[in-house]
């Protein structure tokens, strides 16, 4: 009797846990981010949750920029693969990968000398569905100044599309 009982009980609770992952499923489906230009004109503070967007940004800035910078490399373009969206990471690559091509003087990353740059801030990323805004500030020569990157989530990972510079100019105008 006690036997039956506590599986009875048992199966009950099953049940019940079951039910409760359902209703969670609809609850954060019905949620899920639609993308939205709007999302993307509000800049978070610098308290706000960092996200994998600028994590991508943080990476490439701060772990890649002086020694793996994806536009000193020439023989794979993995690296290159790893931060830019495809059709930007194929214009790079076909610039980078070409006979007697040589780093540029100009960091890419920040148009301008790297002897120039002193510090780098990565602000949290604004998202917007699958595409997100991160703000690079930094100081060079002593005066601020920032980059807008501009990134798409693809197959479920981040990749950067654009870089615009504090001129205004952008990264894919370069290549």
């Amino acid at each position: 009797m006690k036997t039956t009982l506590l599986v009875a009980l048992l199966l009950l609770t099953t049940l019940i846990s079951c039910d409760s992952k359902k209703t969670d499923t609809k609850t954060s489906s019905a949620t899920a981010p639609v993308d939205s230009a709007a999302a993307l004109t509000k800049r978070p503070g610098p308290d706000a949750p960092r996200s994998a967007a600028d994590r991508l940004v943080r990476a490439l800035y701060f772990e890649h920029n002086k020694t793996d910078n994806p536009f000193r490399e020439v023989k794979t373009g993995v690296l290159i693969d790893q931060f830019f969206a495809k059709p930007l990471a194929d214009k790079i690559w076909r610039k980078v990968s070409q006979p007697g091509y040589k780093a540029p003087k100009v960091n890419p990353l920040f148009n301008a000398p790297d002897a120039s740059i002193t510090k780098t801030w990565v602000e949290p990323a604004t998202v917007g569905g699958s595409r997100a805004i991160v703000y690079v500030t930094y100081l060079q020569a002593g005066k601020p100044a920032e980059i807008r990157v501009d990134l798409v989530q693809t197959a479920g990972r981040w990749r950067i599309t654009d870089l615009t510079y504090p001129a205004g100019k952008t990264l894919s105008t370069q290549f």
